[in-house]
């Protein structure tokens, strides 16, 4: 299998992917010679000290298990980035109309100084997640959105905390904020208000309607949609205001506006 391939694979396979290294891992500590008797022979007389001041060596087979498990998960963590990486560019280019212009707006984005700065900081946001085929496509998006908008001198400050916002949510919330069209209205029994908005909290009535509107009823996935809608709500990216008829409609900040142009 090539190098593209196996990336491939990785991206749209982690789990499997994994399951298939852990034979690899489990054959390389096999190899090593476990016995209590030769471990305690090393370590005789030794401090936690001068254990951590000599390193790893000191501790004999242990530590080359501890040296097989680092080597082993450097090595899957790099190729699973890499997978992760590729998908997103991959999604950048799918939506491009004409490929040869999206090739050359990124390099100009990656080879200049503030453009080199805020792709990084996409591609940590990839890094520091599970491999999420939404997370990517939203990403996707920003990237698109901040190439496009070009200026990336005077704008940076301003992609710079787009960034920063969407690298604090998790990406059940990113998507609920791209959703943000079909929010559904609530209906709040007791509410505390100040004028039309409300100031007491509506996560839980929200996530209830939005679950509904989706016909989602697996109680792990409400939940997790509930955290979500608690994130959102505490980073002050959504609000809510009493509509008519009884009725109350939650509404992006305009912080959470600005984001939402950025993941659409």
């Amino acid at each position: 299998m090539d190098k593209k391939k196996e990336l491939e694979f990785i991206g749209k396979n982690t789990d499997q992917y994994l399951q298939i290294q852990k034979r690899t891992l489990e054959s390389r500590l096999d190899k090593i010679d476990l016995s209590k008797d030769k471990h305690a022979e090393i370590i005789k007389g030794e401090t936690l000290k001068n254990v951590r001041d000599k390193g790893l060596s000191l501790l004999g087979p242990m530590g080359d298990v501890i040296n097989t498990v680092i080597t082993w998960n450097d090595g899957i963590n790099q190729n699973i980035n890499e997978a992760k990486k590729m998908i997103l560019l991959e999604q950048y280019f799918t939506q491009a109309d004409e490929h040869s212009i999206a090739i050359q707006q990124l390099q100009s984005f990656i080879t200049n100084p503030q453009g080199n700065t805020l792709f990084n900081k996409i591609l940590r946001i990839v890094d520091d997640s599970p491999p999420d085929p939404e997370l990517t496509y939203h990403l996707s998006n920003v990237l698109k959105k901040i190439i496009e908008d070009g200026n990336f001198e005077e704008l940076f400050e301003k992609h710079k905390y787009a960034l920063g916002q969407i690298e604090r949510l998790t990406p059940q919330a990113i998507t609920i904020i791209a959703d943000y069209s079909n929010w559904p209205p609530i209906r709040l029994t007791t509410s505390i208000a100040f004028g039309p908005k409300v100031t007491s909290d509506f996560y839980m009535e929200f996530t209830t309607a939005y679950s509904q509107s989706k016909s989602i009823t697996d109680t792990n996935k409400i939940k997790r949609i509930q955290h979500s809608v608690v994130e959102i709500q505490n980073l002050g990216l959504m609000y809510a205001y009493r509509a008519e008829n009884d009725m109350t409609k939650c509404q992006l900040t305009d912080i959470g506006q600005e984001l939402l142009n950025y993941i659409t």
